[in-house]
């Protein structure tokens, strides 16, 4: 019997002539059989590729049901990251939005790598007007490909035309745009006022950052000469620059505008003068009288922009003052029959402010009072002498976020080596904090902590007084008046406070005004809030307070720079409720 391992003969057997069948190396058989299967790989891609650019021209000429029945037979054969991408767009094509977006999303899972299935999802939930996933699949683009330009353009566009320039320009920048080519004012290659080219904090030929913007804004809101002021970014078609348009609506003085100034204070007994812009100079004058018995103001101002430093802001006037205070529901049992006081004073003042960049802003001045007090209190001064008070004051803008926080931080200081006759200290800090919940319905919470603190005997002026004083008020207790019968001394009054306003707040509607007497729009918002506050008082003249919980409701009329308030607050210490209104300054401009 033959052995089977001693009959094979070994598989590279030579043989003279040439190399049989079996003499080829198993090598050159994988190496043919290779070729082979790459031939016919190339073979198929080829006829793939064919159809799908049949496919193009046909989503090109309109045909959508031939360039679906292409692709769909050229999946089936063979899948491709091209062929999912163009079934989706001749779906949407097609008005077939949840086929094209379920064919976009299976390209998505199959070439994670691939920017072009979420910029395509992005063209199709616009078309859908379907903003927010819209940004979310540009978003994912950007997380594939953070150097796609078509994605950052596209959510910087859309952020844009929502008025979302912070969003819009940090989506560019990560890709070191937009290049600024020419700075336009309101379309125009020369500016409206000098103050706008003086206030522009940033140049052509170089990318604009969002800080750049933000400063500019500040500084422009800051002069009071403009209602609005925006921007819009138009491409040039060249190196992916772009040409800024720095949109600026000017505060006119019409009739209209001086008469609405003259009566919007009639429920608080009180008119203004305001005139803006003055011979396009850049310089306001604002002046008010109010003729509340009990509580005389009149005088004015000027307000004047310099070209120092990106428009440094110097104001200057005078403010007369006649008060009658009854500080019984504040003051010491046994101070009680001193209660009552008469104020008078004429001041001067002078101040400057400095916007370097909008997370800082530096301000200093000093006010000099002439004063004409009358009462049986000397603690509070209630004499002649006069006071020379300097003040400053720096506010810092620490994060800009979906959560912001500013810190704002002032101190005062009288001197009689320098000048008046008294002699005290004190400041404030303050921390104000915003939690954007959605962009897209307007919907905020905004919390402010605020503590004061002060050193000597104060004029009663000076002192720290917590509560709503309309038409304006300083230190925000919603649930107290400041006035009783329409004298001061209501208000929880001391030397030193704290003080704690939370506020959920959401908008309800936008109302355009067409800049009609000075204002572009309205936004309509609804607000609940809860403040909490404690005061002290370190000369003994007042009681210290409980702690004060007021709670309540209120709407806000928003414009670009000021909020007007209606409210209904409750003192949960009291059971007090107040029903008022007051203005503001708007603290976030977003």
């Amino acid at each position: 019997m033959r052995h089977p391992e001693k009959d094979a003969k070994p598989p590279n057997r030579r043989r003279r002539g040439g190399r049989s069948h079996e003499s080829f190396p198993r090598s050159d058989l994988l190496t043919r059989r290779g070729i082979l299967l790459s031939f016919l790989m190339l073979l198929l891609g080829g006829v793939c590729l064919a159809q799908i650019d049949e496919a193009r021209e046909a989503i090109d000429r309109g045909e959508y049901v031939r360039a679906v029945n292409i692709l769909s037979e050229t999946l089936a054969k063979q899948p491709d990251a091209d062929a999912y991408l163009y079934l989706g767009i001749a779906y949407r094509r097609m008005k077939e939005y949840q086929k094209a977006e379920d064919t976009f999303t299976e390209g998505s899972k199959r070439y994670p790598d691939d920017s072009r299935f979420h910029n395509e999802l992005a063209n199709l939930f616009l078309e859908n007007n379907n903003l927010e996933s819209a940004r979310s699949a540009l978003r994912r683009a950007l997380v594939v490909d953070p150097h796609n330009n078509y994605a950052s353009d596209q959510l910087a566009t859309l952020d844009m035309s929502t008025g979302d320039v912070q969003a819009a320009l940090r989506a560019w920048n990560k890709s070191g745009r937009p290049v600024i080519n020419e700075i336009l004012n309101n379309y125009y290659p020369s500016f409206s006022s000098w103050v706008v080219r003086s206030g522009i904090a940033f140049d052509p030929g170089r990318t604009l950052r969002y800080s750049e913007w933000k400063t500019t804004e500040s500084r422009l809101f800051e002069t009071d000469n403009f209602t609005n002021v925006g921007l819009e970014l138009e491409p040039i078609g060249v190196n992916d620059r772009y040409n800024a348009v720095v949109r600026t609506t000017t505060k006119t003085n019409s009739p209209a505008d001086i008469l609405f100034g003259l009566v919007k204070g009639l429920p608080f007994q009180t008119s203004y003068l305001d005139l803006w812009n003055l011979n396009n100079s850049g310089i306001n004058f604002n002046g008010l009288y109010r003729w509340d018995a009990d509580r005389r103001r009149g005088g004015g101002g000027f307000k004047v922009p310099l070209p120092i430093g990106g428009l440094l802001s110097l104001e200057f006037g005078s403010l007369w003052r006649f008060e009658r205070w009854n500080l019984s529901p504040t003051i010491r049992p046994e101070l009680l029959p001193k209660a009552h006081l008469i104020y008078k004073a004429t001041a001067m003042g002078i101040g400057v402010k400095h916007i370097p960049n909008y997370r800082v802003e530096l301000t200093a001045g000093f006010i000099y009072r002439n004063r004409a007090a009358s009462g049986e209190l000397p603690q509070v001064y209630t004499n002649n002498l006069n006071t020379g008070q300097f003040n400053a004051g720096v506010n810092l803008y620490l994060i800009d976020r979906k959560y912001q926080n500013q810190l704002r931080v002032t101190a005062f200081a009288a001197r009689r080596a320098i000048i008046g006759n008294t002699q005290f200290t004190g400041g404030t800090a303050e921390l104000d904090n915003r939690v954007t919940l959605s962009k897209d319905t307007g919907t905020y919470f905004d919390w402010a902590i605020k503590g004061g603190t002060s050193r000597g005997l104060l004029p009663i002026e000076n002192y720290f007084v917590l509560g709503i004083d309309a038409p304006t008020t300083e230190n925000l207790l919603r649930g107290h008046r400041t006035t009783l019968d329409g004298q001061y001394g209501a208000g929880p009054i001391g030397s030193d406070f704290v003080l704690l306003n939370t506020d959920f707040n959401r908008r309800l509607k936008t109302i355009p005004f067409f800049n009609t007497l000075n204002i572009p729009y309205f936004v309509v918002k609804g607000d609940i809030f809860f403040d909490a506050a404690k005061t002290w008082d370190r000369n003994d003249v007042f009681k210290p307070s409980k702690l004060l919980l007021d709670t309540g409701v209120g709407l806000r009329f928003e414009t670009p720079t000021y909020s007007f308030n209606l409210i209904y607050g409750k003192s949960l210490r009291d059971g007090n409720n107040v029903w008022t209104a007051y203005y503001q300054r708007r603290l976030w401009l977003n």
